[in-house]
């Protein structure tokens, strides 16, 4: 039996990043929660989301596609990101996303203030290229 819990980090969002912190196992039996877990923060309207691996002792192919469901669907709906953390002394988790080959769909970050940091850019990009769009400030 597999162990897994999804928790805010309540000191690490504001208005614009949610910070959520997993913990254990994320496999095929865990995976649906996180889904639902990502998808109620979108439907809720957060569009920027940090996801804190760091705590994460097994993560399989599921929860891949999890992760990587969740990207895309927060790209498409007004831009959104998903920043992924793991530390490099988490070595087993970021060995899954080497080999399942999604690093270029999933942003992975070794620190909080790595991910919130790409975050922030990437709000700031978006909102210069809607302003350039519509000629306001």
């Amino acid at each position: 039996m597999s162990f897994f819990r999804i928790s805010e980090d309540a000191s690490g969002w504001d208005d614009e990043v949610l910070v959520l912190v997993a913990r254990g196992e994320i496999d095929f039996a865990a995976s649906p929660q996180l889904r639902e877990r990502i998808a109620e923060d979108m439907s809720a309207g957060r569009r920027r989301l940090v996801l804190d691996l760091s705590r994460v002792t097994f993560l399989d192919s599921t929860a891949i596609g999890v992760l990587v469901g969740a990207a895309m669907r927060l790209r498409e709906h007004g831009g959104g990101s998903l920043a992924v953390v793991c530390g490099e002394e988490n070595r087993h988790v970021l060995r899954t996303f080497d080999m399942a080959g999604v690093t270029s769909m999933v942003a992975l970050y070794h620190s909080h203030e790595e991910a919130r940091s790409a975050l922030a850019v990437a709000v700031g990009v978006r909102r210069s290229s809607e302003q350039a769009v519509t000629g306001r400030d």
